[in-house]
């Protein structure tokens, strides 16, 4: 993975937006905190970019901050916008698609 944006040694203020563009035509991700305790990681995608079936190994949590996805956590399937927030337990089967060009934190959770 690559080197996170911020350490947690100071206060970071932060323009979440401005750390990670959308690019056309792509998915581009980058860690923001890497900790033993888990991470976060902004995702910026592109209109129709989707994220196949995966699965975790930790509690995590997804906010949009802007846009709009379609997200499926096994069969339960829902158009997620700015504000919303999905909580998932670990190892749940989980795929969304870009409706629009949207962004998003996914925060992972390591600990027990």
């Amino acid at each position: 993975m690559a080197t996170p944006l911020f350490d947690a040694q100071s206060p970071q203020f932060v323009e979440l937006l401005d750390t990670c563009p959308i690019v056309a035509g792509a998915t581009v991700s980058k860690p923001l905190l890497n900790l033993p305790q888990g991470k976060v990681v902004i995702f910026a995608m592109d209109a129709r970019q989707e994220i196949s079936e995966h699965r975790a190994p930790f509690v995590s949590t997804v906010q949009v901050l802007e846009g709009r996805l379609r997200f499926a956590v096994g069969p339960e399937e829902r158009e997620m916008g700015p504000q919303d927030w999905l909580l998932m337990p670990s190892n749940a089967p989980h795929r969304l698609t870009a409706i629009e060009p949207t962004r998003f934190l996914l925060v992972l959770f390591k600990g027990d």
